[in-house]
């Protein structure tokens, strides 16, 4: 009789330890360090790819003689930002409208120097003019003809280098613009390439060079 409770006894000792290495967790994949920077851009608010408010910051132009500009930034509240944008040839007043999803232009039209801001009450009501930045703020991502090419992207504006950069592009016709946003800044570099019957094409380029 005591060779079958001591076979029983085996089994059942044998059976709980395969149960205790059934239920032991299986570690998750360590992510890489691009997934991880694409998660935390991701989950950041849109609002970190403008300029401070009350800033103001100088672009150089290469190319064309309006391509330097003054890009002046407002708050209205944490959803409406105002940037006046002076060429030195015409005046923009520009609104954008910050969702959980995307940066909207609602407002662009020309001013004189010293304009009238809306309240962010009227700025609500305005429509939708064209989307600027949209997430999920990962590469391959598309809007309105808009690819984000790369969010890791490093820039050098001469003055500044900046590292883990937005970087989106737009082909129209025979037109490439391609824009660089880096965090807690916004706007840093635009290019624009129109392919010619030259050899080289024709760029133009406004970079900036300080915010004060």
């Amino acid at each position: 009789m005591r060779y079958p409770v001591l076979v029983l006894s085996v089994v059942f000792l044998l059976a709980g330890c395969r149960e205790e290495v059934q239920e032991e967790p299986v570690p998750a994949p360590t992510p890489s360090v691009e997934d991880k920077q694409a998660v935390e851009q991701d989950q950041a608010s849109l609002l970190s790819y403008f300029p401070p408010d009350g800033s103001v910051a100088s672009f150089q132009g290469e190319g064309n003689e309006f391509a330097s500009f003054t890009l002046k930034t407002t708050y209205l509240d944490t959803q409406h930002i105002v940037q006046i944008e002076d060429n030195g040839g015409v005046t923009l007043l520009k609104i954008y409208r910050i969702t959980d999803t995307s940066i909207d232009l609602v407002y662009r039209e020309p001013v004189d120097s010293n304009p009238s801001m809306p309240s962010a009450a009227e700025a609500a009501s305005y429509p939708v003019l064209e989307t600027v930045l949209q997430k999920p703020l990962q590469v391959g991502t598309s809007f309105e003809g808009w690819t984000i090419e790369s969010t890791t992207a490093t820039v050098d504006t001469g003055t500044t280098v900046y590292q883990d950069v937005i970087q989106l592009s737009r082909t129209e016709d025979q037109m490439t613009t391609t824009k660089y946003f880096a965090k807690d800044i916004g706007l840093i570099r635009k290019e624009d390439t129109m392919e010619t019957e030259q050899d080289e094409p024709f760029v133009v380029t406004s970079t900036l060079q300080k915010i004060e």
